[in-house]
């Protein structure tokens, strides 16, 4: 499941949907973008909500933070992955067609094997 396209590998885990946790996450994944490296965001089920589609919008306008959307999409432009955690979805009563498209719904087994080989990782 994990492949070596020879980029450093970074993984970011989101471990709640506050705006504190999810814009640090998504600042620090759009900075692992932009210098080069392979993103994995890793959403847990205490943070599915906010990748519904229109929840990451709310966060818009925070004082001192860059628009979040920006970063989301920076991230998918520059081949970073959203990785939700399958029991995000009973937990939280979301369906899979409310969340974003780029969104990928995976088993936590699943994204351990995908992280194989990161040499960074972030928890928020």
């Amino acid at each position: 499941m994990s492949e070596d396209n020879g980029m450093p590998k970074t993984v970011i885990m989101c471990n709640h949907g506050d705006s504190d946790s999810v814009m640090a996450a998504l600042i620090m994944g759009a900075a692992a973008a932009a210098t080069g490296d392979e993103v994995l965001m890793f959403f847990q089920p205490g943070a599915a909500k906010i990748l519904v589609k229109g929840e990451l919008e709310k966060y818009n306008g925070l004082p001192g933070l860059p628009d979040p959307m920006y970063l989301y999409d920076s991230i998918i432009t520059l081949d970073g992955k959203f990785i939700l955690c399958e029991l995000g979805l009973p937990n939280k009563g979301i369906k899979k067609e409310e969340l974003r498209d780029e969104v990928e719904v995976r088993m936590a087994a699943d994204f351990l094997l995908m992280s194989e080989g990161a040499a960074k990782f972030f928890s928020y």
